[in-house]
């Protein structure tokens, strides 16, 4: 009777986990699997969020063209962090630039004004709908101030403005837009020098600022998907 008594507690140790296991109640699912977010793009080792984008596009941080398409739009906002995460690349090296918060605050009173003139909408409930705030809109704008300083000031020692330079900007873009505007007569080169001057060396920050950006492109490995927006209650917010 012994030596069946120890056989049967072997028997039950060696089979006993494997009938806990058994025991064990199956994983019950509560619903329908839902997508939180997806991924828009992949820059270096960067993630941009769908969500995010979604974020952006309702409550219009970039002014619309006239006609464009929504997956148009949304692209451009996705070109735009894109950007930004390969300018941060380059900021991170540095202290950083703290913009004027007064400027910051102008341009989100700005976005705000341009969504309420187009949608007769208060801004604060496109804001709650969006699942953001003030202060993250507010981010949004401060980092890309910083950024466009950065860049900007980096290459602004790298811009030349040459004698032969202006003369050819007076006589070619400078005349077609003013006559683009209306004006028939160009004021004399000496009156509006200062003026040349200053449009020409915009206009070559803004090719260099467009070349550096390109540059960065080009060493940075970037993955784009191109995917129609998320429409669900959690994580993105689009109209």
């Amino acid at each position: 009777m012994r030596g069946m008594g120890l056989g049967l507690l072997v028997l039950l140790l060696v089979f006993a986990p494997d009938a806990a296991a058994a025991e064990k109640p199956a994983v019950v699912t509560t619903g329908p699997a839902v997508t939180l977010d997806r991924i828009a793009a992949v820059v270096g080792t960067e993630v941009v969020l769908e969500g995010e984008i979604s974020r952006l596009a309702t409550i219009g941080f970039l002014s619309r063209r006239e006609g464009e398409a929504e997956l148009a739009y949304r692209d451009r906002l996705l070109d735009l962090r894109i950007v930004e995460l390969l300018r941060e690349k380059e900021l991170r090296l540095l202290t950083g630039l703290e913009p004027d918060p007064a400027e910051v605050d102008k341009k989100l009173d700005e976005v705000a004004a341009r969504y309420e003139a187009a949608t007769g909408e208060p801004f604060d409930r496109v804001l709650e709908r969006a699942r953001t705030s003030r202060d993250e809109v507010r981010d949004w704008i401060r980092r890309g101030i910083a950024l466009e300083s950065y860049a900007r000031e980096r290459l602004l020692p790298t811009v030349r403005v040459t004698d032969e330079g202006m003369k050819a900007f007076y006589d070619g873009p400078f005349r077609a837009e003013a006559e683009a505007r209306g004006v028939e007569t160009l004021p004399p080169f000496a009156e509006v020098e200062d003026q040349v001057r200053e449009l020409l060396r915009e206009r070559l920050l803004n090719e260099e600022v467009e070349k550096w950006t390109e540059g960065l492109r080009e060493k940075t490995r970037i993955l784009v998907y191109r995917r129609p927006p998320i429409a669900s209650s959690a994580g993105s917010a689009s109209r």
